[in-house]
């Protein structure tokens, strides 16, 4: 399979407009890397840029970092719950800020090289993307079973099908994956290594379809009924606001893709993106029959509660037209899992 380049999220943080406008600028003239960079909200982001001039260490744990627009707020971080990585912005503000990633906002070269060590920072994410991008494109080729991909006889992930669990290697390289065997085992190989990072098929199918600049919804979606089943099955911090407004609407009425597209005013680009990681995560259907019902209309998508989906609520009941409140049965199937639409 040829390399295909993620596409990775930056959110900035203290920087002024003028400062904003400028790194943007420098984006674009970065040379190709491991990743295609593009700035995206803060809380959506695989990584973030923070201004160093803004930053305040209030304690080991305690990020405060100022404003550096009108209408921003000061934004304090816990540092003990980050879960991606951080580069600030030189100059530092005096204090005892030492940071592991820090770059010049002015030189190309030093922004250069800064992606390019979160790049390898993100490297168990970028495993992930290629992984769920070969999942897609052998899904109609796997079988129930075991797969074990390996790469000159060094084991990269472990699939169970049965039991629906994935594990990666911590040690696994992206270019591995690339030119990987996948051999199907029997049922006596299914062991995955307890030090392999746990993952699942939602999951690496969910990063891939958020990560790449390729239409994987498959086209039905562009002219059949789509129908809510139920809530994505990844973790819900992973929800975005699209996907929010998404899931509220479908779960109101079933709608065709143009009416979804009306009624939440998203492009036609994210909401394919968008429908399509829903797909791949259980979330959606054409078939009634494999619809199910729930509520997301009292979420509050505009404060980004991605949690609040955890309280999907599921009641029977009958079908309905297009625009038209659903009212569907109840189908626990899982969606083209193998083959399996």
């Amino acid at each position: 399979m040829s390399s295909e380049q993620p596409i990775l999220c930056l959110g900035l943080a203290g920087f002024t407009p003028e400062q904003t406008k400028h790194l943007e600028a420098l984006l674009a003239r970065l040379p190709q890397g491991l990743a295609a960079w593009q700035i995206s909200a803060f809380s959506e982001a695989d990584a973030w840029l923070v201004s160093g001039e803004k930053s305040r260490l209030l304690s080991a744990d305690t990020l405060k970092v100022l404003a550096g627009r009108p209408t921003e707020r000061t934004l304090q971080i816990n540092l003990s719950e980050v879960d991606r990585p951080i580069a600030f912005s030189l100059p530092l503000a005096p204090g005892n800020l030492d940071p592991m990633y820090t770059f010049d906002p002015t030189s190309v070269p030093s922004l250069h090289q800064m992606l390019h060590k979160l790049e390898t920072r993100l490297r168990s994410l970028r495993c992930q993307f290629v992984l769920g991008g070969q999942l897609i494109a052998r899904e109609s080729q796997l079988l129930p079973g075991i797969y074990q991909v390996s790469h000159h006889g060094t084991l990269l992930a472990v699939m169970d099908f049965h039991e629906w669990r994935i594990g990666i290697s911590p040690d696994a390289e992206p270019p591995d994956f690339e030119l990987a065997r996948w051999d199907r085992r029997p049922l006596a190989a299914r062991g995955i290594p307890a030090h392999f990072l746990p993952n699942s098929l939602s999951q690496l199918r969910w990063i891939y379809t958020q990560r790449t600049r390729r239409d994987v919804l498959p086209p039905r979606y562009r002219s059949k009924p789509v129908y809510l089943r139920r809530a994505p099955d990844v973790p819900m911090r992973w929800l975005r606001d699209s996907q929010l407004l998404l899931l509220r609407a479908l779960s109101q009425e079933i709608s065709t893709f143009e009416r979804l597209q009306q009624r939440t005013g998203l492009t036609a680009a994210q909401l394919t993106r968008d429908l399509a990681s829903l797909y791949f995560a259980g979330s959606i259907t054409t078939t009634p029959d494999k619809a199910g019902t729930g509520s997301f209309v009292n979420l509050d998508v505009t404060a980004g509660s991605a949690a609040d989906c955890a309280a999907l609520l599921a009641a029977p009941a009958a079908a309905a037209a297009v625009g038209q409140p659903r009212t569907v049965t109840v189908d626990p199937t899982a969606p083209a899992q193998l083959g399996r639409k």
